[in-house]
């Protein structure tokens, strides 16, 4: 954006669309991280997570798409299922960038067909037992963008939620779910990675855009809610910072931003879940390494509570 203006009226021109960027603070929980794979179980590539319980943990693998059900074994998570991913003819190789296990099922988001790597794509697939997508969505409303740097997280925020916080579509109006028949019982929340906003849709049958906002970050890599808010990870090219955002004025807006725990090495983090179970005032976390480095892909950590 050009302004065209000078002295006092360039200030405030500047005022209205931009705010002093937020400073991060130490990550609330605590600073020891550690791998939490085998060695060189995923290689390169392995990008959004899921909690489905404290016990299984969805994972997706963005080439060759694959996608894994994982299971405590330890101090680490072993694959207990795995399966290659189509669309829903049975076709394509989707580049699957981030997963979420919902009360409706499993949901990924997609960037592109890797067999037409040069054409950006963006959906969301829904998965049941099979290799086969069961449905899909297109994702309108976001920009073009090189087809390496659309959706990459995905996150789903309950409709009670949205409904006691007084959540508000980008026309203002006042979210109810019944104005959206056949969407289940929450919104889908898909982070950009060209931009680091977020889009907000109602799957129908089609995608209903209702709202975008920033995450905080410049790019995203990864969205979880957990509860009470949302958080937006965003890798290497942020330092690995996470923000959260919660509902204000109708609006997500950011509420803190941390920096990544001190252990946790600067990598290209692209997956990000927090357990639903707190243990003696503490949840797990997990991240994922598109980069795999030193042989591991997969690394866990901990979050306070209270956080």
């Amino acid at each position: 954006m050009r302004i065209k203006v000078i002295g006092v009226f360039a200030v405030l021109a500047l005022s209205l669309v931009a705010s002093p960027a937020q400073a991060a603070t130490t990550w609330p929980g605590d600073s020891a991280t550690r791998t939490a794979d085998g060695s060189n179980v995923f290689g390169k590539n392995l990008s959004g997570l899921s909690f489905e319980s404290a016990n299984v943990v969805w994972a997706v693998k963005n080439s060759p798409s694959t996608l894994y059900r994982l299971v405590p074994s330890g101090s680490t998570w072993k694959v207990d299922q795995k399966r290659s991913l189509h669309y829903q003819d049975g076709q394509g190789d989707p580049d699957a960038e981030g997963v979420v296990s919902t009360p409706e099922g499993l949901f990924v988001a997609v960037e592109r067909d890797n067999d037409d790597g040069d054409v950006s794509a963006p959906k969301i697939l829904k998965y049941g037992t099979g290799s086969n997508a069961v449905a899909e969505w297109e994702l309108g409303g976001m920009p073009e963008v090189d087809p390496n740097d659309g959706p990459e997280a995905i996150s789903w925020v309950p409709d009670s939620y949205l409904t006691r916080n007084g959540f508000t579509d980008d026309s203002g109006r006042t979210y109810d779910p019944a104005d959206y028949p056949g969407h289940g019982s929450g919104l889908f929340f898909v982070g950009l990675e060209a931009t680091g906003e977020v889009y907000v849709y109602a799957l129908q049958g089609e995608a209903k855009l209702l709202a975008k906002f920033a995450s905080g970050h410049a790019q995203v890599m990864d969205l979880e809610f957990d509860g009470s808010k949302l958080w937006a990870i965003c890798d290497n090219n942020c330092n690995g910072q996470t923000t959260t955002l919660a509902i204000s004025s109708g609006k997500f807006r950011v509420t803190a931003k941390y920096n990544r725990p001190s252990t946790l090495p600067n990598t290209n983090l692209e997956g990000f879940a927090i357990s639903p179970s707190c243990v003696n005032g503490k949840k797990l976390v997990l991240w994922s390494d598109d980069d795999n480095k030193d042989g591991h892909a997969l690394r866990s950590g901990s979050l306070n509570c209270s956080g």
